[in-house]
């Protein structure tokens, strides 16, 4: 291979690399959304397991009362037992929800539900071109995760 050939490859490599990065950044961004969603609802459905197994509420609630920061599932009682924590979330995420704490009852069912409505998650991306995520928990305790807007 002469000088002039390795150059022309690597002129190629750049201009495939240049054209392929902002659709990559928006594929990561977008599953790292995808990823804090499933995982939220995972632990959202692991503490309405636990509720109902160890006949004990447990709950699940925001650290410093921001999703963004993680969350933690816990017992509650005399002397709460921490089930699961999750750390701070990856870049570019953010989480809304009126609800800082989320308690299940002994039955599973939401310890809100007087008023019979769901509780919403919002989960979205700071990149342009994510779709956003909702994740929903019916008053009888039950979590979805949908590709849409609250």
């Amino acid at each position: 291979m002469t000088l002039i050939e390795l150059m022309v490859v690597v002129a190629i490599l750049v201009i495939l690399a240049s054209v392929a990065a902002p659709s990559f950044r928006t594929f990561l961004a977008t599953m790292n959304s995808k990823s804090v969603a499933f995982d939220l609802v995972g632990d959202l459905t692991f503490a309405r397991a636990e509720a109902i197994k160890r006949n004990l509420p447990v709950t699940v609630s925001a650290t410093g009362g921001d999703w963004a920061k993680g969350w933690a599932v816990a017992t509650v009682e005399a002397t709460p037992q921490s089930l699961r924590t999750r750390s701070a979330l990856g870049w570019s995420i953010k989480v809304t929800s009126a609800a800082s704490t989320v308690q299940f009852r002994v039955n599973g069912r939401l310890q809100d539900d007087v008023n019979d409505s769901n509780l919403n998650w919002g989960v979205e991306s700071t990149i342009s071109g994510v779709k956003k995520r909702c994740i929903v928990i019916t008053p009888t305790g039950t979590a979805r995760s949908k590709m849409e807007a609250c």
